[in-house]
């Protein structure tokens, strides 16, 4: 007893009618009839009881059905999982992220992902924006790069995010009492294409020169320094998303444009080409667009 045997049980109990079952199979009736006779003489039972209005199961008969259905369902669900076997997404993702992305939002992405691929191997490297993720890009260290700075880059580039920057204070922010006040500023905002936006914002605003200005080395020695009075910052929304002490609002140009900082995701077309890569993408367009 096999497949065949199996397909032509179920179909017959369904049809309830060998000329309907034959039609169904796609073969003659003789052959069929020929095929149940073969069956009964292996088992050596009735399997069959033939009526004018059509066919029914002895209790033998009844049980081979059973047993029929059952292996049909078994072999289906085999098959599913070959199928998903076969379908499963290895390989390795080469992924370099921005320090800052790698601190509020890689966490979480990445958890999701390693759920749907867990055989994926992931090769991660959190890095500078500015020099060592572009470089590891260009050197072909990495097939991935999600960087919060705009390079130029001749493949595939996505701006997966955007975020306003925002004036910080720890008394509510009042714009016109900003240039007796200090600025204090950390080491991105005076990275040149910010700093140039932050000028161009400052002189539209006041055209007036720029405020006493004390210098920090990193936006969470800024933001300090503003929880303690010292002064005013502009650091990405991202940074004060937990910072309920602070005041802010964000930096808007006279038209009503407000300044934004942008989430790079640059690759190769070697990496789209990779599945577990490929994958990676698709996911990340996908969770930031929604």
């Amino acid at each position: 007893m096999d497949y065949k045997d199996w397909l032509i049980l179920k179909t017959v109990h369904e049809e309830q009618s060998l000329t309907k079952a034959a039609e169904r199979l796609f073969i003659s009736q003789p052959a069929l009839s020929y095929r149940l006779q073969n069956l009964e003489k292996e088992m050596g039972v009735k399997i069959l009881t033939r009526r004018s209005n059509g066919v029914s199961f002895t209790p033998p008969g009844e049980y081979l059905l059973t047993y029929a259905e059952k292996m049909l369902q078994q072999l289906e669900e085999v098959k599913k999982h070959v199928q998903t076997m076969d379908a499963a997404v290895h390989g390795t993702l080469r992924l370099g992220v921005s320090s800052v992305v790698a601190r509020f939002n890689m966490a979480s992405l990445l958890k999701n992902y390693r759920k749907r691929y867990p055989d994926v191997e992931i090769s991660l490297t959190t890095g500078s924006s500015t020099l060592q993720l572009p470089e590891m890009l260009r050197n072909k260290e990495i097939d991935i790069a999600i960087l919060r700075r705009d390079i130029e880059w001749p493949e595939y580039k996505h701006v997966i995010a955007e975020e306003p920057m925002c004036i910080v204070s720890a008394q509510p922010i009042d714009l016109d009492k900003l240039p007796q006040i200090p600025w204090i500023q950390h080491e991105r905002s005076r990275i040149a294409k910010s700093e140039e936006q932050l000028h161009l914002w400052w002189q539209e605003r006041y055209n007036c020169p720029l405020p006493k200005i004390i210098k920090v080395d990193t936006i969470e020695a800024c933001l300090q320094m503003v929880a303690y009075g010292h002064g005013w910052g502009i650091v990405p929304k991202i940074h004060i998303a937990h910072q309920r002490r602070l005041h802010s609002c964000p930096v808007v140009w006279q038209d009503g444009r407000t300044l934004l900082v942008k989430t790079f995701m640059l690759y190769t077309q070697q990496a789209f080409e990779q599945p577990a890569s490929k994958l990676f993408i698709d996911y990340v367009l996908r969770e930031y667009s929604s």
